[in-house]
This record gives structure tokens, C-alpha cells and sequence, in this order.
């Protein structure tokens, strides 16, 4: 089951990005699935994995609504905790990506999803293996303290389905000025793994994994042992450009070089972080090592980069294995050890 932030995502491409008070070309548009939570379902499905999938969130009685449960149905995904709500607009996200470097930069309506609370959810329907929460920093209601609980609702909400027995991964993507990660510290302490990227690792550790433009796999080992420190209790797993780190409570620690599309067929990076998260959890699902679960996850990683979508293009993850094992020559060796 995956909860949290579900949207439509408009993408625009744009010749440059523009100062303050400027302008820029869009040289094209498109619009598709949208947070991390309906991403990591989409991606999942088209993954082609075996196990159930089911959505949890709040949607308006809308045209973008209508879109994320077609979706949902489209890819075989359980939509029937998608709560749509009459006179309600559903949150979006306008997506700017840059032409000639596939970067993007991303503006956020959270609509009714700010109203998404731990009751939307209703775990015990579904007794799901795993929830993935998404994203922390942009849930609106969900990130904020309940007199009724003692607690966030995204904290009672991993809390009660630990309970229950069901593996809990979140993911933070805040969309408020200078985030802490004191703010998310009630919830991480109850989840089983975090997932988080460079750029976010990096604010809240205080610790820059690229020095002198290369990446250094001890920095990013201290970064996982401050972001273990908050209570986790199994592992955090870092997805960065040049790889990614996986480093458990029993001090495992593994760092797995990427793999990078030639610079043709590189068209994005939305959506890329969440593409890592499938390949990750098909196999963390399947109990597979963390080596291979990291190995999956940027390879199905370097497939979304194909698209400015977040999810065009991933495919099968027989055929994202495959692509990326073609591409040898172009693993990243620029980084410290």
C-alpha cells in the first residue's frame, strides 16, 4: 500500500530556465501521474510485479481526480481508499525541466491532499506486507501534531501499522522553507526505513557528499549514520546520481555505483527518485539482498531519466535490468572511496 501525496503532474520543457522577473520558451508539454506515492504504484505495476497494490489518498471530484483513478485502474491498482471529495480541487504539480540539462524544478498544489489524515487509511482492509508513506514535508494535515494521537498523524499512521506487523518505508520531499529533520524525527523513529536523495541528505546532515565535484562514498556514510541516528528501525537508503548507500542498524553498509543513459536519450529527471524506490522495494518485498535490491533500483532509475514523464519510461524490470547492464562503460568512477 502506498499513501500520501497523489497528483497530476504538468510538465513543461523549457528552452532555459528564467531569472525572477524574466521569461522562457516552452518547447513542449505533457502531463502525467504525479507524487511519490502514486509514482512508486505506477512504477511497481509497470515493473510487472506479483504482489497486490493498493492506494490510499484524497482526490477532488475533478478532471485531475478523474486522471489519478483512471490511472490507478488503468495499471490494475486497488483505488478503493482514494477518497474523492465533491467541490474539492485535486493537488498538482507544475514540473520545469530544462532541455538541455533534464533538470527540473517543481512548484506544488497540494489541494484536498492537505486534508489527508491517518483515518483516510484504512490499514486492517488491506493488511498490506509493506506501506510506503510519501511524501513527509508535504502532507499537509498529516504532518501536524494531533491532539488525539499524542503525535503527527503520519507518526500514528507508520506507529499503528508497525503494530499490525507491516514493514514501513517513508520518504521526505518538504516543500517548506528550511526544512529539519527534527520535524520528521517523531515519525522516522517508527518506520522501518527511510529513503531519501542527495540533495535532502546533504541539508540535514550538514555534510556535502560532493567535494570538488566528486562524489565521496565515506561522507556519504557518515550522512547515513546521522539519518540512522533519528530511530530508524531497520535501514536508510541514499539514491544519489552517482549511486546509491544502503546502511542498516547492524552497521551493513553498501554503496552501489550507478549507471547513466548516453546524454541522447536522457530527457528528465522527475519522477527518478521514486522509479529508484520501485526497483528498491520489488526487492525488499522479496527479501532479496540489499545489494540487489540497490542494483534495481538504479537501474530502473536510469530507465525513468528516458522521459521527462515520471514514469514513461519505465518498463518490465527484466527489460530496466537488461538496459542497464548494457551500459558498463558509462558506471560512474568519479568518486572518492
Amino acid at each position: 500500500m502506498a499513501a500520501g501525496t497523489f497528483v497530476v503532474d504538468y510538465h513543461k520543457v523549457l528552452e532555459h530556465y528564467p531569472k525572477e522577473r524574466s521569461g522562457a520558451r516552452v518547447m513542449g508539454e505533457h502531463v502525467s501521474n504525479g507524487g511519490a506515492p502514486l509514482n512508486l504504484l505506477i512504477n511497481l505495476a509497470k515493473l510487472k510485479v506479483a504482489f497486490p497494490l493498493h492506494a490510499a489518498a484524497k482526490v477532488g471530484q475533478d478532471l485531475d481526480g478523474k486522471y489519478i483513478i483512471d490511472c490507478c485502474q488503468e495499471h490494475g491498482i486497488d483505488s478503493s481508499q482514494i477518497t474523492a471529495v465533491e467541490n474539492a480541487s485535486t493537488g498538482y504539480t507544475d514540473v520545469y525541466t530544462v532541455e538541455s540539462t533534464g533538470r527540473h524544478t517543481c512548484f506544488h498544489y497540494c489541494g484536498i491532499g492537505d486534508t489527508f489524515s491517518r483515518k483516510d487509511v484504512r490499514l486492517r482492509a488491506v493488511v498490506p506486507k509493506m506501506l510506503f508513506l510519501g511524501s513527509l514535508g508535504a502532507l499537509g494535515k498529516m504532518d501536524n501534531y494531533s491532539e488525539e494521537y499524542g503525535r503527527s498523524e503520519a507518526a500514528q499512521l507508520v506507529r499503528d501499522a508497525r503494530k499490525q506487523g507491516i514493514m514501513t518505508i517513508v520518504e521526505i520531499s518538504p516543500i517548506h522553507r528550511s526544512p529539519t529533520l527534527e520535524q520528521f524525527s517523531e515519525t522516522l523513529v517508527q518506520a522501518d526505513y527511510l529513503m531519501i536523495n542527495d540533495r535532502l541528505a546533504e541539508t540535514f546532515t550538514s555534510l556535502e557528499m560532493y567535494v570538488e565535484g566528486l562524489f565521496d562514498v565515506e561522507i556519504c556514510r557518515k550522512a547515513c549514520e546521522v539519518l540512522l541516528a533519528t530511530g530508524l528501525r531497520r535501514a536508510v537508503v541514499i539514491h544519489a546520481a552517482a549511486g546509491a548507500a544502503y546502511l542498516d542498524v547492524e552497521g551493513n553498509f553498501h554503496f552501489q555505483p550507478g549507471a547513466l543513459l548516453p546524454a541522447e536519450r536522457r530527457c528528465g529527471t522527475a519522477g527518478v527518485d521514486h522509479a529508484f524506490a520501485a526497483g528498491f522495494i520489488e526487492g525488499l518485498y522479496y527479501d532479496k539482498s540489499y545489494q540487489i535490491c540497490l542494483e534495481q533500483g538504479l537501474a530502473v532509475a536510469m530507465a525513468c531519466r528516458g522521459d521527462v514523464s515520471s514514469s514513461g519510461a519505465v518498463d518490465s524490470l527484466e527489460a530496466c535490468m537488461q538496459a542497464s547492464e548494457k551500459v558498463p562503460a558509462l558506471r560512474f568512477a568519479w568518486f572518492h572511496q
